[in-house]
């Protein structure tokens, strides 16, 4: 143990230089970023419109709001929604959602099902489902045009709909819009704003965006509002959801960035033999004008490295994909200049060992989704020139 932790190498803070490959472009292909047509197979479809309840939503009846997804964020909404409201725990997964009955206390107001039949009684529904990329960045709406299904077969006339989901500018309206307007849906998007691991301020105190389509059914605007506003401190309304897709992926992509640029000042501070944290400690004693970012070995997690692709989807960004080109590919820059440093130091004709602390996305997290910590690891080993071991206590 002692001769491996002698011959490992914590390489997070190794300095930056540019791969060759990170000047080309992506190549991006010739295709709209999501499909209008919703999937045709969906569970129960046959039997679907047997459970389907006609009568309009009664305004005076008591809500049940219905989260479809409950993953990171729908657990969220859940929370915050189940302490002025009954909730419907929707998943497709019943593995998921036996788990999470498991954990709700007696006595809550929320029930689970996996049964889409189930919605049927359901007066609002918050979409939280997976928006990913696929392998040419372009995005994957099937779980969201797969819900948006769901909620047409079983959400009756004024029924409340509402998209949580990160989602490409207009991606609401097209949709959204024509199912909204075909069925009577009061429609519209609410950004999440969830960051895992942070606890303060509580997701209800995070101020909420709010839109509505009510250029395409008037009204939808205030009648999401009458939801949020029992269980958010403070609304947020904006003009229509084109605005809060573009402000949900303003603020996270404006992340992305200044870190890049932080990455880079840490890589020019290499050169004149500079402690880079050393300068960002002092950057931040400035009192206005200045926000601190550290330099580190990427992003990682649902949102910030995939955000960037969701705007470059339909509009050009040749700042922040340049910003996204680096920092996608940071990880394996940083392996390739730790193998170098270790290899070409070693005189001992043993294989060196590398251990990489910490593979969670960010500090504190077991979530591994998008890790730059392990595409670190994954870089290494590619290289074949070390043996690679990884530690986090709180990675199973």
């Amino acid at each position: 143990m002692a001769q491996i932790l002698a011959e490992s190498l914590l390489v997070q803070g190794l300095p930056f230089v540019s791969l060759d490959e990170e000047s080309k472009p992506w190549n991006f292909p010739n295709k709209t970023y999501y499909d209008i047509t919703p999937p045709s197979e969906i569970s129960e479809v046959e039997d679907a419109f047997r459970h389907v309840l006609t009568k309009p939503i009664d305004t005076s009846s008591e809500p049940l709001v219905a989260i479809i997804g409950v993953g990171y964020v729908g657990e969220h909404l859940v929370d915050v929604f189940s302490k002025n409201h009954n909730v419907l725990r929707y998943d497709v997964s019943e593995a998921r959602t036996q788990q999470l009955a498991q954990k709700q206390p007696i006595g809550s107001r929320v029930r689970f099902t996996c049964k889409a039949s189930d919605l049927a009684e359901a007066t609002h529904f918050l979409i939280s489902v997976p928006t990913l990329l696929l392998s040419d960045k372009t995005i994957d709406s099937s779980y969201l045009r797969s819900a948006l299904s769901v909620v047409k077969l079983y959400g009756r006339q004024g029924a409340v709909v509402v998209v949580e989901s990160s989602v490409a500018v207009g991606m609401t309206r097209a949709l959204l819009g024509p199912l909204a307007a075909e069925r009577g849906f009061f429609a519209g998007m609410s950004p999440e704003r969830v960051d895992p691991g942070r606890i303060e301020p509580p997701a209800q105190s995070i101020p909420k965006i709010v839109s509505g389509l009510d250029d395409v059914v008037p009204g939808s605007l205030d009648a999401i509002i009458r939801l949020y506003s029992q269980s958010f401190d403070h609304v947020v309304p904006v003009s229509k959801p084109e605005v809060a897709e573009m402000m949900k992926l303003y603020e996270n992509c404006q992340r992305m960035v200044c870190i890049a640029y932080a990455n880079e000042m840490a890589d020019a501070c290499g050169a004149h033999e500079i402690d880079p944290y050393e300068v960002c400690r002092a950057a931040s004693t400035k009192p206005f004008g200045y926000q601190p970012f550290s330099p580190g070995l990427g992003v990682g997690g649902h949102c910030i490295p995939v955000n960037p692709w969701y705007l470059l989807s339909n509009s050009k960004f040749p700042f922040l994909q340049a910003a996204a080109e680096k920092m996608h590919a940071r990880p394996a820059e940083i392996a390739r200049r730790a193998v170098t440093r270790v290899c070409g130091g070693n005189k001992s004709g043993l294989r060196p060992r590398v251990l990489v602390v910490g593979i969670g996305f960010k500090r504190g997290q077991s979530h591994l989704a998008n890790s730059p910590g392990l595409e670190l690891a994954k870089s290494l080993v590619l290289t074949d020139k070390v043996d690679v071991a990884w530690a986090d206590p709180l990675v199973s």
